[in-house]
């Protein structure tokens, strides 16, 4: 029995043993040797906490750029045991996750996502087989030929927008939210809405402020301490929980609402073409179908009234852009037709005017953060797996080498001789983030832009309000501090350039 219970080894177990131990060693010296570089610069971690006090708990954006100054264009931060890796500059983002995309395609796994059951929108699905299908449905949907067939809706919706803007300019944050929930609307599923019908709206709005929620980093602690899911509900600290439950809710019911209802109009009203339809007709399945119409919808709509407003707010604190902005669509256009999407290549300057906006106000400063797949060397600093890196897509927009008196707006800093000057970096370039995880409607958002911005600045004069003594008041930029950064609501002043403009807009039905 001795004997069976410590029997003595053999040569053969010997050897393998040795070759175990080997291997062993091996690998650790390997692993070592591959480890031994440093990782980027930053804060010196404290125990236990790491860098959590040095990680901004508001405007990310110009926060993660002072780290930067201080340490260089990447930092690294050890938040509670996970690398952070902030990247502050353009030609640092492309070698990462554009020429290393492979590796920056993956997203961070956010225990919110898994708590609201949200990873049906596309900006939570880790990269894999899954995702890949969602981006061909989604890219489909938006490649360059596709993007004409969405012409006459936004040129009708823009139009609508006009005359709402003329009825009651006071009200003009609301039409400028339901113009663009209409046209993604009527884009995507095919249902069209009458003015002064919010219920649609709202319904993107709420779908698009969970997301944003979620997106934000510093949002809740379960991300940094996933252990707190076990609390119970009632446990105090546990609100998450509740607000968890209500956002689950909440987002599967309007999903559903909205696929229902397009479903509905085309079995009872006859069938108006959109995504849906065409998704519908390409034999994609019904899951699919449901959750990509529901991401463009709340996705598309959300950035781009955000950007919108941000204009209207530009013009009013910057009347000079808006006069020669003015002056260039009354030489192109004219006094008696508005402005079309025939145009947009002979208006270079409202063209270089949109470009400004989406570089002045970035409207997603940190972009969405990546997930490195597996160990990385960049600039002899180790990235190590798991490691989310972070783009700082405002420090981005600053970068005083290409937009000297980054804080004004100045389109002609894209002009040269009166013509875009494709030597200036063109701020589409990284405001719709990197790599495979680029925004695959930049082309329709950037139409949408253009066309916006061109009929507001031909038909209607934007302005400061007046204070009591009859001055404009100083208006400035201040933003939301969330994953998209609305701007903060503000006054202002619209009436038309002229009574033939007002009734030129009137009669544009």
């Amino acid at each position: 029995m001795a004997t069976l219970l410590n029997p003595s080894p053999s040569p053969w177990l010997l050897l393998v043993g040795l070759v175990v131990v080997f291997s062993i060693f091996v690998r650790a010296y390997s692993t070592r040797s591959r480890t031994s570089l440093p990782l980027p610069p930053g804060p010196p971690p404290l125990p236990f906490l790491g860098n959590v006090l040095d990680f901004p708990k508001k405007h990310l954006g110009p926060e993660f750029h002072a780290l930067s100054q201080k340490y260089g264009d990447v930092v690294s931060l050890k938040v509670l045991g996970r690398s952070v890796i902030l990247v502050d500059t353009y030609e640092a983002a492309c070698e990462l996750l554009e020429k290393r995309s492979a590796n920056y395609s993956h997203r961070p796994h956010l225990v919110m996502v898994d708590m609201t059951e949200l990873d049906w929108i596309f900006v939570f699905q880790n990269y894999g087989p899954h995702w890949r299908k969602y981006r061909r449905a989604l890219q489909q949907a938006f490649v360059s030929e596709a993007i004409t067939r969405y012409f006459p809706v936004q040129l009708q919706t823009t139009r609508d927008l006009l005359r709402a803007l003329l009825a009651t300019p006071a009200n003009f944050s609301a039409h400028i939210k339901f113009s663009f929930a209409a046209t993604i609307l009527r884009i995507v599923y095919g249902l069209d809405v009458t003015p002064g019908d919010e219920a649609y709206y709202t319904l993107v709005e709420r779908l698009a402020t969970v997301t944003n929620d979620i997106a934000t980093p510093g949002q809740f602690l379960v991300e940094a301490f996933p252990s707190l899911q076990r609390l119970p509900a009632w446990f105090p600290g546990a609100r998450f929980k509740r607000v968890a439950a209500a956002w689950r809710a909440e987002s599967i019911s309007i999903r559903d609402q909205l696929y229902a209802s397009a479903k509905d109009a085309m079995g009872s009203r006859g069938v108006n073409e959109s995504i849906i339809t065409r998704l519908t007709d390409d034999g994609a399945e019904e899951t699919l179908v449901r959750d990509v119409t529901a991401t463009i919808y709340s996705s598309g709509a959300d950035t781009t009234n955000a950007a919108v407003h941000a204009f209207v707010l530009a013009m009013a604190m910057y009347p000079d852009v808006q006069r020669k902005a003015q002056a260039e669509l009354d030489r192109v256009v004219g006094p008696d037709r508005l402005p079309d999407f025939t145009d947009r290549a002979h208006l270079p300057y409202v063209s270089a005017l949109v470009k400004e906006v989406l570089r002045w106000h970035v409207i997603a400063p940190v972009g969405g953060a990546h997930r490195s797949a597996a160990d990385d060397e960049f600039r002899g600093f180790h990235i190590p797996s798991g490691a989310l890196v972070i783009p700082n897509l405002w420090a981005m927009s600053r970068d005083p080498t290409h937009y000297p008196d980054p804080e004004r707006l100045d389109p002609e800093r894209f002009l040269l001789n009166g013509q875009l000057n494709p030597d200036v970096r063109d701020p589409t370039t990284f405001v719709f983030g990197f790599g495979r995880r680029i925004c695959p409607g930049r082309i329709f958002a950037e139409s949408s832009l253009f066309i916006t911005c061109a009929s507001i600045l031909h038909a209607l004069d934007v302005s400061a309000p007046l204070d009591a003594s009859g001055a404009l008041r100083t208006l400035e930029m201040k933003a939301a501090s969330l994953a998209v950064a609305h701007p903060e609501p503000f006054e202002c002043r619209i009436v038309a350039r002229s009574p033939h403009m007002a009734e030129l807009v009137r009669s544009n039905d």
